[in-house]
């Protein structure tokens, strides 16, 4: 009897899968042109021992915020041996303790695990900038962590004023999925950074189309795709919120379909037989709402006995955020699809029905 993973597959279409994995960063990003721009402009001063520009990169999901950070890193330390790249993720690094241990065993000094104390790890962090030649590049993805405790803000602070204070040449990068972080952080932090926004817009399906036609150049050998299979994954992806992500996922779930059939060709069946096995695919929505946004989700799930207006929010938040704040956030939820919205006559106006919607 042979082993259970042996296959008598004989077609097979993949030239390389790994071109559609999540991690890949390609060697060309289309339609981001003016994005890699303006943070090459940002963090160009680094490769000179110069202080780079912080910058804060937002957008929503799919919208190629992190590949492109990491296709822009990748040129710059490239480019120069003058900059250091760090390249953080919020929600595994999720404590200051962690992230300031990853900063300075990155920047060369090994911290041990246990027994050293932050002030300690933050003095030794600082001696190793002052000893060395490199100007370090921070990016802090899923930022809007780093605001969850007054530990991690406080970690912000500190960073925020290395080259003030410390006269230590230092960049700090943001990507978040929330627009409004910027404006949640402390005063003080916000006149440290002085950060240059840089907003990622979502994808059309054309753009989408070009994306996958991109990537299947590297992916799969010719003729492996039928013509419609493209356009197919372009417009499941535009549905949900033109995400890149959804695109490129469900392109390789496809060809596995195909090639576990032992067929030939992708095929606009294998497509479907995708959208039909899965649910659409909402990447980190509930893991990344701003801090506005789960006030008002909290606020519809305590009151669901009742129907909620728009009025009712603004005036039981007013003191915490501005009528045109809470206005976005509603926006988003119900972009998102975690709200639905009915306008109804009250008075001699209008106003919104706000209602949780059920998954």
């Amino acid at each position: 009897m042979g082993n259970i993973f042996e296959s008598d597959k004989v077609n097979s279409i993949f030239k390389d899968e790994r071109f559609l994995y999540p991690e890949f960063v390609p060697e060309c990003l289309p339609f981001r042109d003016e994005q890699i721009s303006e943070l090459v402009f940002c963090l160009k001063p680094a490769t000179l021992g110069k202080k780079p520009t912080n910058v804060f990169v937002f957008g929503k999901p799919g919208t190629g915020k992190t590949v492109t950070l990491k296709f822009v890193l990748n040129e710059l330390v490239e480019f120069s041996d003058r900059a250091k790249c760090v390249y953080i993720n919020c929600f595994e690094f999720s404590t200051k303790q962690a992230i300031l241990s990853k900063l300075t065993n990155t920047m060369g000094y090994a911290v041990p695990d246990r027994g050293v104390g932050f002030e300690e790890v933050f003095s030794k962090f600082v001696s190793v900038l002052r000893t060395s030649k490199v100007v370090p590049v921070i990016v802090f993805d899923e930022a809007e962590q780093l605001l969850k405790d007054e530990q991690r803000k406080s970690l912000l602070y500190d960073l925020s004023r290395l080259p003030e204070q410390q006269k230590l040449p230092i960049a700090l990068v943001f990507i978040s999925n929330d627009n409004f972080f910027l404006s949640r952080l402390d005063d003080r932090i916000k006149s440290s950074l002085s950060a240059s926004s840089i907003p990622f817009e979502q994808y059309s399906p054309l753009e989408l189309k070009g994306i996958l036609s991109e990537r299947v150049k590297y992916a799969f050998f010719d003729f492996s795709l039928d013509s419609d299979v493209i356009p197919l994954c372009a417009a499941h992806a535009a549905k949900n919120g033109g995400d890149a992500r959804i695109a490129v996922d469900v392109l390789l779930k496809s060809a596995r379909f195909a090639e576990r059939e032992n067929s030939k060709r992708v095929l606009p069946r294998h497509v479907r037989a995708v959208f039909m096995q899965e649910k659409p695919v909402k990447v980190e929505i509930t893991d990344n709402l701003s801090e506005q946004e789960e006030r008002i989700l909290n606020l519809l799930d305590k009151s669901s006995a009742f129907d909620i207006d728009s009025g009712f929010i603004y005036s039981t938040l007013e003191k915490e955020y501005s009528e045109r704040t809470l206005r976005n956030a509603i926006s988003e939820l119900e972009k998102k699809g975690l709200i639905s919205l009915d306008k109804i006559i009250k008075g001699r106006g209008f106003t919104r029905i706000i209602k949780l919607k059920k998954s």
